[in-house]
């Protein structure tokens, strides 16, 4: 697990979506195809990552709770 509290969040969001396990893996690819990790994520990540992660939900959670995710991420602090 990371430290770092904005991944925390987000996996926290996506937990209930995915699993603990999806979630964490989820956060730790899309921050690495947005070209960052998730120790050194930080909050001017978040509209790019949001983005990242509205494409790979789409198929588990369809177009509008992909988004509405998304948006959620993207307004996390």
């Amino acid at each position: 697990m990371t430290e770092n509290k904005l991944v925390k969040r987000i996996e926290i969001l996506l937990t209930p979506l995915l699993g603990a396990i999806m979630a964490s893996v989820t956060v730790k690819i899309q921050c690495e195809k947005i070209g960052t990790n998730s120790n050194s994520l930080s909050i001017p990540d978040l509209p790019k990552l949001g983005d990242a992660i509205e494409k790979a939900l789409i198929v588990f959670v369809g177009t509008q709770k992909a988004r509405e995710v998304s948006s959620s991420i993207k307004t996390i602090l």
